[in-house]
């Protein structure tokens, strides 16, 4: 669940609107303009390795790291200032998961004929989101692909080092098995 702690990993400049719709508008006019592209997903606030700041990490060096190999990606990660601000004020008035997330936002990017593949990070299981995402991509009949732990090391290693990559990866692989 997203908790009101955790806007301060964010950048207060990300992109942000006054409702869940229109970020997705927004989201999916820049994933127009952009073209074609694959998309992250696995744990960011729920899983992963328990530590949102190493969540965004993870999903910023694998964005990077598959961008580098060629594959055009879109990144979700300018977005999730307005998400959390967003559910924030969802949670004011409701309990339990902030379902507009996943069935607004995410639903009208993968909806929307412009993602090609999904690339799952070790973990992703234990993301609500991510098990919405990956069965909503199987429904899309959109390829599904599973980024191991060697590739995410890479990736990770390239951004932060290998001393902080074994560390945040040690994390993700406790809360995996």
């Amino acid at each position: 669940m997203y908790a009101k702690r955790g806007l301060e990993d964010l950048q207060p400049n990300g992109i942000s609107a006054n409702s869940f719709e229109e970020l997705a508008d927004i989201a999916v006019a820049d994933l127009k303009r952009q073209g074609r592209s694959g998309i992250v997903c696995g744990p960011i606030t729920t899983g992963g390795t328990g530590v949102q700041k190493y969540n965004f990490q993870i999903f910023n060096a694998t964005i990077k790291g598959l961008e580098t190999n060629g594959v055009a990606m879109f990144s979700q990660m300018p977005y999730e200032f307005g998400i959390r601000r967003l559910t924030v004020e969802w949670h004011k008035h409701n309990s339990g998961y902030c379902e507009p997330i996943l069935e607004v936002f995410y639903a009208a990017l993968l909806e929307s004929g412009l993602i090609d593949s999904g690339h799952f990070l070790p973990g992703w299981a234990s993301s609500y989101g991510a098990r919405y995402e990956r069965e909503k991509l199987a429904t899309l009949k959109v390829p599904i692909l599973d980024v191991d732990f060697e590739t995410l090391t890479g990736f990770v290693e390239d951004e932060h080092g290998a001393t902080h990559a074994k560390h945040v990866l040690s994390l993700l692989r406790q809360n995996c098995t």
